[in-house]
């Protein structure tokens, strides 16, 4: 299996603690999902402190409570001034401390691992002072331990029945990979025991767009998957290629669709594209071409457009186009999901590459 996931985390920066989402990591068929961390800081050579972020660790109780398959993971590190052998005990009594202080409110010690590293395996560079003062941490994490379940199914066209070879993707929300179809259509990939997956389904002349799945009731779906034959003016909604609002930046926990996207148009080489832009401009009426809500949705049609040809999908097989406000996913958002939603790009087929 590979995993299609971003090279960075991001962390932000806070004066006392920091707190963030990152990614997950599949190990021996078990995906290990961080579902949220933070960072308490120390002052320089101490080893306990009274700024601590209780809210977000009532929240771990809580996750816990909600998650009894989920535990904490410890990470406690020193800057590179000192000794390493002081730096490693320093790091020690730093972790001892905020076990210390999880148990007291309520986190149970038996769902607590912990690692100290001292000055080794630092979160950034000793060179500056904000460098050192995050290796002056330790890091806090929730994580859920997610089996994996093996499931063989078979890809066929509907017309026909005839098997079809491609590349199978699933998707949990936070991690991505895949397996190739053989000849014959099948398949065989390890998906989650528990919760929702999306699946799809990408060959030369033939495209399952994304659906939704559960091990639990859905096993039998899956067995044997039928799709039709790709036609032209057909669009397929990469809804989950998600903006920061107001701007032209992929949000970081949807940065792993584009390459999903990419396999799409590599696998069909065929065929060309139009990259369509959308913006969440729910309450203004349609902006047409030179308003800034136009521009923008041109401006992320035209990155998406510029990634592709970067990763060498060739551009005569590409057009981008700016839908503005157009064509809004919800027309009336009622929350930030609903929002986020409206802020995205599709893709619509224009017919055989020439």
């Amino acid at each position: 299996m590979r995993q299609l996931l971003p090279t960075s985390i991001l962390l932000l920066l806070l004066p006392i603690y920091s707190y963030t989402q990152i990614e997950s990591r599949i190990e021996n068929d078990t995906i290990y999902q961080t579902e949220f961390s933070f960072m308490i800081f120390f002052e320089t050579n101490m080893d306990s402190t009274d700024s601590l972020p209780l809210n977000k660790i009532t929240r771990l109780k809580n996750a816990l409570e909600f998650h009894p398959d989920g535990f904490v993971q410890l990470e406690a590190r020193t800057d590179s001034r000192g000794s390493r052998s002081h730096n490693m005990k320093l790091a020690e009594r730093r972790l001892q401390f905020t076990k210390e202080i999880l148990i007291k409110n309520g986190v149970p010690e038996t769902k607590i691992l912990g690692f100290a590293f001292g000055e080794n395996n630092p979160l950034a560079d000793n060179e500056s002072e904000e460098g050192r003062q995050k290796n002056r941490s330790v890091s806090i994490a929730f994580q859920r331990v997610i089996p994996l379940s093996p499931i063989s199914g078979r890809v066929v066209c509907r017309e026909d029945g005839h098997g079809l070879q491609g590349k199978v993707f699933i998707n949990t929300g936070y991690t991505q990979y895949s397996v190739e179809s053989n000849s014959e259509g099948e398949f065989t990939i390890s998906v989650p025991e528990s919760g929702k997956f999306y699946f799809d389904f990408f060959s030369p002349n033939h495209i399952k767009e994304r659906g939704y799945y559960e091990l639990s009731t859905d096993r039998e779906k899956l067995m044997k998957i039928y799709v039709s034959p790709f036609q032209p003016d057909v669009s397929f909604d990469f809804d989950d290629i998600l903006f920061y609002t107001s701007t032209t930046t992929v949000m970081q926990n949807y940065r792993h669709n584009l390459f999903r996207l990419y396999e799409m148009l590599r696998i069909t080489d065929g065929y060309k594209y139009e990259i369509q832009g959308h913006v969440n401009c729910h309450d203004l009426p349609p902006q047409p071409e030179g308003t800034s809500c136009y521009n923008l949705s041109k401006r992320r049609a035209k990155k998406v457009y510029t990634f592709l040809m970067e990763e060498g999908i060739n551009p005569e097989r590409l057009e981008y186009k700016a839908y503005s406000n157009f064509d809004l996913y919800y027309s009336n958002p009622r929350s930030e999901s609903q929002n986020r939603r409206n802020r995205r790009v599709t893709v619509k087929v224009l017919g055989p590459a020439e």
